[in-house]
């Protein structure tokens, strides 16, 4: 619309539409960077994210949660420095691939909850509709995401990172448990 406004001659309202998007793009953010820092100090607390996480000001402001978002915002500007081109794109596929893996994961979770309910002789008061057909019909649709994925010019790099951001999961989850194991102990 910035564009039609623009080549139109209305230089007033193409500017005015920029003021607008961008106060909403700095709202948005606003949101993001709030929300993902009381995340990590939620997780923090949990013991799912490191201690240093739990700083907070005199106000109660998870200042080293906020910082994280800072540096990963920063992150993300210098790729938009480095490679303009690109790095939307890029940003979206590992947007996607971080959604593949939940939906996946949530998927095979449900599986193995109902499997185990069923075999501890339960039933479910609300059970989901189309179980299992309906999470293999998830599953399968996850599978042709990354497909399309792998064979799209630049997302391919965000599929190939699943298993080292999944390796990465794991490696902190066996740590956690081996210190929470320790602790235990004494």
């Amino acid at each position: 619309f910035v564009l039609i406004f623009h080549e139109l001659g209305d230089t007033f309202v193409a500017n005015a539409l920029n003021i607008v998007v961008l106060t909403a793009a700095l709202s948005v953010y606003n949101s993001c960077v709030y929300c993902n820092s009381r995340m990590l100090f939620g997780l923090a607390q949990q013991g799912n994210a490191p201690k240093a996480l739990l700083n907070v000001d005199k106000r109660g402001v998870p200042v080293s949660s906020i910082l994280v978002s800072a540096v990963v915002t920063a992150l993300c500007v210098l790729l938009n420095y480095l490679a303009p081109e690109s790095a939307f794109g890029l940003l979206m596929a590992l947007v996607v691939s971080a959604l593949v893996i939940n939906w996946a994961m949530i998927s095979l979770a449900h599986m193995m909850f109902r499997r185990a309910k069923q075999q501890q002789g339960v039933k479910t008061r609300f059970p989901a509709l189309f179980y299992p057909f309906g999470n293999v019909l998830c599953l399968l649709f996850m599978a042709a995401v990354l497909i399309i994925m792998l064979m799209t010019p630049g997302m391919a790099i965000s599929v190939w990172l699943i298993p080292v951001w999944l390796l990465i999961l794991g490696v902190g989850y066996l740590c956690k448990e081996k210190t929470a194991k320790t602790v235990k102990a004494h």
